[in-house]
């Protein structure tokens, strides 16, 4: 169905986030998500988007630059989203909700392991609301009032868009002035052997080459 040319855009976006990427997020607001594997399915997320757009290693197109002509967030802001909302849920619920025992339970018995231990829930969820600006501390009385919440987390979501945004824009700056140092006359000139530079450190670095040697006048 992707490379059908009969279809548009839109309705292969929609289909998309329907069915593919719907089957890939499912229960993700339960996951324990390590980076490796947010970044096993953010590339898939990507494959996915280029595929559509027709776009290939090839033409050199950043992710951010797919994101935005698909309007679509990356998987990091989803899994952020779902996790943060699935907590709030859970804190609403009754004190005898098998959910709410499980996140706030801890073992009566038993002790921690010696070296590294493997990463919770609670691990995940905590570096969720700190990438979202929201202390940890005090995140279970913001998520008390339901709408409060998903007003949090929307706004979080547009902060992500408007740094991905500003990013975007500080690489198309950084092309720019490549572009331009290419294209500029180098001014500086080494008076020992007569070779040119465009940056005041580069003939700095190169006249400690020629300690010890006569100059040219």
């Amino acid at each position: 169905m992707w490379d059908r040319r009969g279809i548009s855009l839109a309705t292969k976006l929609k289909v998309y986030q329907a069915v593919v990427l719907t089957t890939l997020m499912c229960a993700s607001e339960t996951w324990t998500v390590y980076r490796r594997h947010a970044r096993q399915l953010n590339h898939f997320h990507m494959t996915c988007l280029r595929r559509l757009l027709r776009i290939w290693w090839q033409d050199k197109v950043p992710d951010t630059e797919v994101l935005l002509r698909t309007n679509l967030p990356s998987v990091y802001i989803l899994l952020m989203k779902a996790q943060t909302r699935w907590a709030g849920h859970v804190v609403r619920m009754p004190e005898h909700r098998i959910p709410k025992q499980l996140l706030y339970g801890e073992l009566s018995q038993g002790k921690r392991s010696c070296g590294g231990q493997k990463k919770r829930y609670k691990d995940t969820l905590k570096a969720s609301l700190k990438s979202m600006d929201i202390d940890p501390t005090f995140w279970e009385i913001l998520a008390q009032d339901r709408s409060t919440w998903r007003i949090l987390i929307n706004q979080d979501c547009q902060i992500s868009e408007s740094r991905r945004t500003r990013a975007q824009e500080k690489q198309a700056l950084c092309k720019a002035r490549v572009a331009n140092a290419v294209t500029m006359v180098p001014t500086r000139v080494c008076p020992t052997c007569g070779r040119t530079f465009h940056a005041r450190i580069g003939l700095i670095s190169h006249l400690r080459t020629h300690r010890g040697q006569p100059t040219t006048r």
